[in-house]
């Protein structure tokens, strides 16, 4: 009796199981995409110079929350680059994108990065100063959440006065 070749027996059972492999194989790796550790972007907003106050559209009400810091921002992933897109008040919806993208490249750190958020609804109290969190969205539409900051008022509660 001879033994069959082991790349026949190999082929045979192949074969056997090639209906299983095209049904298990994407749903494994839709797990594994799931499982895999997503990059963390760690936002520090320097304090000296973190203000808020009233943006207006010409000098029709509502005014809208507008947030300006500078912040030092670092990816800890080892392999992916994470892209800011945008950034509002925790609390409230963009109502700009921002104008230039943030690139934070693998395990850097960016510093001193402007940053200016127009947001809506005001959450904080026009004359007075406001603490929360930013909101930072990169290309997958993850968020980003800072720590609890506080930001000094810096405006009007009065819309300007248009032609």
């Amino acid at each position: 009796m001879t033994v069959p070749e082991p790349g026949f027996l190999k082929d045979i059972v192949e074969t056997i199981f090639k209906p299983f492999t095209l049904i298990f194989n994407p749903i494994a790796e839709r797990i594994g995409n799931r499982l895999k550790r997503k990059p963390k972007l760690y936002v520090h907003i320097i304090p000296m110079g973190s203000i808020w106050n009233y943006a207006w559209n010409g000098n029709i009400p509502p005014p809208i929350m507008q947030v300006r810091f500078d912040a030092h921002l670092t990816n800890d992933s080892e392999r992916e680059a994470i892209l800011i897109l945008d950034g509002y008040v925790e609390g409230t919806t963009s109502t700009l994108p921002f104008g230039s993208h943030i690139e934070v490249p693998p395990h850097t750190t960016v510093f001193r990065q402007l940053v200016v958020v127009f947001c809506m609804p005001v959450v904080g109290e026009g004359g007075r100063d406001f603490t929360g969190r930013i909101v930072f969205v990169d290309q997958l539409k993850r968020k980003h959440r800072s720590d609890v900051t506080t930001f000094k008022w810096a405006g009007t509660t009065e819309p300007p006065k248009v032609g």
